[in-house]
């Protein structure tokens, strides 16, 4: 009986994704973080593990063609949503032109699960995804990314007015969030000591194929952590 009950929910939500059509996104501040696994060698020339932090401003710098080292005030990391949760890509935004530089990663696949707030409402509330996103490359022969894939899981709040992600003041989600390993906060450089506004959170693992002063190196992603703040474009 409860099995029936999942299966009659998940119809629901499917009818209303693709009644609602929405050609609509939104964009948000993105800060990641993880810990890369290279492949190097001891002093012996045996194989050996190597490993390097990066954050949200190492991709957007490679996706941009500049060395990691590159301080950036304008780029920086974002999640762009489609509204009737057909995708979700992860990209290079500059905030002074409020648009789109470079697409990082662009989800092949997409599946959510959502939650309804108030029944008089037209839309859920939140939603929970897991998507597969194939890495663009990007940059150049010097400084990028040749390739490689994220597989991202993470929840947003949305708008029960029209359906769409959206950032709010308080999270109420965080015990959810620890139950589905979401828990770590990723700081916002350039939202310090402001109020800040919190559309979801993520995590994620995979490989980038990333290049270095024109040498390319596979780069393991065992886990990431992503906060998704606030709006920065419809």
């Amino acid at each position: 009986m409860r099995l029936k009950g999942w299966f009659s929910l998940g119809a629901v939500i499917s009818i209303m994704a693709s009644s609602a059509g929405f050609a609509q996104t939104r964009t948000f501040r993105s800060p990641a973080a993880f810990e890369g696994v290279v492949q190097d060698t001891d002093v012996a020339g045996k194989p050996a593990y190597a490993f390097e932090a990066f954050d949200g401003n190492s991709l957007v710098n490679l996706a941009l063609g500049t060395s990691l080292e590159t301080v950036r005030t304008n780029e920086v990391l974002a999640l762009e949503f489609a509204c009737d949760s057909s995708s979700v890509q992860l990209v290079a935004f500059d905030k002074a032109a409020a648009s789109n530089l470079v697409v990082i990663a662009t989800s092949s696949k997409i599946s959510v699960v959502q939650q309804q707030g108030l029944d008089t409402a037209l839309f859920p509330s939140r939603e929970r995804f897991a998507a597969e996103l194939e890495v663009v490359a990007s940059g150049n022969a010097s400084n990028g990314i040749a390739g490689g894939f994220i597989d991202v899981a993470g929840r947003v709040f949305l708008s029960p007015t029209n359906g769409c992600p959206r950032a709010l003041r308080v999270d109420t989600d965080r015990r959810d969030d620890r139950i589905c390993g979401d828990a770590t906060t990723v700081q916002d450089p350039d939202n310090t000591g402001v109020l800040r506004a919190y559309a979801g959170r993520g995590h994620f693992h995979g490989a980038i194929y990333v290049i270095g002063s024109g040498t390319t190196n596979t780069v393991l992603v065992p886990e990431g952590a992503l906060s998704i703040d606030r709006q920065l474009s419809p």
